[in-house]
This record gives C-alpha cells, sequence and structure tokens, in this order.
C-alpha cells in the first residue's frame, strides 16, 4: 500500500517520527493501527468533523495539537541555528529544464579556498625552479590545494602541459630543453 502525503507536510512527519526514533513509515503504520483499534473497541476514532466530540476530548485534542506545533518550532529552530547553510534563502524557481543540485556541506568544506591551476604551476616554480610537465603535476599533487574543478581526476602531465600552452596563460611560461619556466616579466 502506498500513501501520497503534501510535500510541505512530509518534513514535519520526519522529524516526528525522529523524535519518536522510527522511520516515517512506521510512525503512519502506528497512527493507523491506533486509529483501527479504537474503532474496533466501539469508541470512535477522533476526527476533527465529528459533531458529537466531547468538550473535554476537544480541549485534550487542542491541547496535544499545540503541544505538536510547539515541539515543531523548536526543532525547526534547533536545526536551522544547528545548521547555518540550510537556513539559507531558497533560490528563485527555474524555468523548465533539470534543476541544479544544491551545494552540500561535504563539497563546501572539501572545496576550501580554490586556487587555480596556473597560480599553483607558477608558486611551484617560484618555490622548485623550472620542471617537466609531470614533475609540476606531482609536485601540485603534493601540495593539496588545487583540485580539478567538475571532473575530479588527478592532475596529470597532460593537464599540465595544456594549461601552459593555453593562450590565455602562455605568456607566463617559457619552456627551455623540456622544463616549463616562469617568463621573465
Amino acid at each position: 500500500m502506498s500513501i501520497r502525503l503534501d510535500p510541505r507536510r512530509l518534513g514535519s512527519l520526519k522529524l516526528l517520527a525522529a523524535e519518536a526514533g522510527i522511520r516515517p513509515g512506521e510512525l503512519v503504520t502506528r497512527w493507523v493501527e491506533e486509529r483501527l483499534d479504537a474503532a474496533r473497541g466501539g469508541a470512535p476514532a477522533p476526527t476533527s468533523s465529528s459533531p458529537a466530540a466531547s468538550p473535554d476530548a476537544l480541549a485534550g485534542l487542542a491541547a496535544r495539537v499545540d503541544e505538536l506545533f510547539r515541539r515543531l518550532d523548536q526543532m525547526t529552530a534547533t536545526s536551522t541555528a544547528a545548521s547555518p547553510v540550510e537556513a539559507a534563502p531558497t533560490p528563485a524557481k527555474r524555468g523548465p529544464g533539470r534543476p541544479r543540485k544544491a551545494a552540500t556541506k561535504t563539497s563546501a568544506r572539501k572545496a576550501g579556498a580554490k586556487v587555480a591551476l596556473h597560480d599553483e604551476i607558477i608558486a611551484v616554480i617560484g618555490e622548485l625552479g623550472p620542471q617537466t610537465a609531470a614533475e609540476l603535476a606531482s609536485a601540485i599533487a603534493e601540495r593539496g590545494r588545487y583540485q580539478a574543478p567538475r571532473s575530479g581526476k588527478p592532475l596529470d602531465a597532460a593537464t599540465v602541459n595544456a594549461r601552459v600552452s593555453n593562450p590565455t596563460y602562455r605568456a607566463r611560461f617559457v619552456r627551455r630543453e623540456h622544463r616549463i619556466g616562469l617568463a621573465e616579466a
């Protein structure tokens, strides 16, 4: 059996289930079983549309609903205070097409300060002098400051050669005897 639930209420269900220490599906099952047991026992299940509900039952139900709202507000406030990344305002809706992936905490932490490959090449050459592309690639990998922006594949000599040969950065570097050095300013 499956149920359809308004997505706006799914978060509340997940929070209540987490508070109870069970999965959301188990919580829904428990609620349904409680209602069925109440119906079988001869006592009508509590409904908001029942005109014959007693004032005491309505007052108890109202108190329980208020308590649940208070707990939900506390849980929501604690979760937003604990994780400021999630508290960021949601971006405006995009047009048709595939939605962008949201940045996760781990990717934001892993990225740190981004260092451009050509800046890292310049820094390594400044420290160690002119080197081959393979030596530059291994030295940059050892430093650990540069991360490939999208592919995540390890840095190799071909990538270093491509950046040094790129017309945008070509004027910054010079090749002598199979080694890459800094161009004189």
